[in-house]
């Protein structure tokens, strides 16, 4: 339902909030992380104006932030996010490019992950930032 942040059930494990305005890239991220052991996928939300309110209820330890999105940017919702909730790890997806670097620091995302990255070092990347480690390729 649009304006909504859907929430999950959630085992123990590594903790991951969506945040994408488009369905179809949400659902291709949970479905993937949904294959691994260690991964439970907690909520999804449309819209970085949702995210701070899902990430203060669900509790995830790791947030997929969309850069482009209408309303609330990637980078507004991050820096909210991480005002309200700082131990929250945010791994932002961009289209963009290295160019959205610099943004993606000012607002304290962890790491900046091109959205046509492989699943092997995007997994690796999430396990890394989850850890709070910086040695990935895209850790910031």
């Amino acid at each position: 339902m649009a304006g909504d942040c859907c929430a999950r059930d959630a085992p123990a494990g590594i903790r991951v909030l969506l945040v994408d305005d488009h369905p179809m890239v949400r659902r291709a991220l949970a479905d993937a992380l949904s294959d691994e052991d260690d991964l439970t996928v907690v909520g999804e939300c449309e819209d970085g104006s949702q995210a701070v309110e899902a990430a203060v209820r669900l509790r995830p330890d790791v947030v997929f932030m969309d850069v482009s999105m209408a309303g609330t940017d990637g980078f507004a919702a991050t820096a909210a996010l991480r005002a309200a909730r700082p131990e929250a790890r945010i791994i932002v997806l961009t289209g963009e490019g290295p160019e959205a670097r610099p943004e993606a620091v000012v607002a304290g995302a962890h790491a900046l992950v091109p959205k046509g990255t492989r699943l092997g070092p995007l997994l690796r990347c999430l396990r890394t930032v989850a850890g709070g480690g910086t040695d990935c390729p895209y850790c910031l």
